[in-house]
């Protein structure tokens, strides 16, 4: 049986990354987020269920490292990176059988998916509902440009976007290059 994964910082502050794309003052969410997180965790405060299980809850540590990686830009962007491709690798079929196993990933080319100019973001609706489940910029293809392939998770369910694309360089050939003609 596999361990369960560690939470991320999302999950600690009950929070998705859409929403806190979404939020207007994201540094003021994110704040009212931890100040819930350390009521809802705090041992004195904490309100037990029967049906959640012992050490479920989130130590303050957990706590305020999720709010100074989530409310620090340059840091959350590069959380966000290891996030996905931990997520990316996490379905391999063994640790030296070179393939990888998932499940609910969909493949798609970039040029199908519809652009929002205003947000700077492509979008596709996702299985779950969610109209915009699968969202992401410019600087996430930029970040795996080498690879030609972008993994994008459902910001609402488990399932999963591959979206192929190519870089192109704007080089023009010079006019007196000689063509081999061999």
């Amino acid at each position: 049986m596999r361990p369960p994964h560690p939470p991320t910082h999302y999950e600690i502050l009950n929070l998705t990354p859409s929403i806190i794309d979404d939020s207007p003052d994201a540094a003021k969410l994110i704040k009212k987020a931890y100040h819930r997180a350390l009521l809802r965790n705090h041992p004195d405060k904490a309100t037990t269920h029967a049906k959640t299980p012992p050490g479920a809850l989130y130590s303050i540590d957990q706590i305020t490292t999720a709010f100074t990686v989530l409310s620090a830009p340059r840091q959350r962007t590069e959380y966000d990176a290891k996030l996905r491709q931990a997520q990316t690798f996490s379905g391999s079929a063994g640790p030296d059988s070179g393939q990888r196993f998932q499940t609910g990933v969909e493949n798609v080319d970039l040029d199908d998916l519809p652009y929002d100019e205003a947000r700077e973001r492509w979008y596709r609706s996702c299985r779950c509902g969610n109209v915009r489940g699968y969202l992401f910029g410019e600087k996430d293809l930029l970040e795996v440009e080498d690879g030609g392939e972008l993994m994008v998770g459902c910001q609402d369910c488990s399932l999963w976007l591959r979206v192929h694309f190519a870089v192109v360089d704007d080089v023009t050939p010079l006019d007196d290059d000689p063509i081999d003609q061999s």
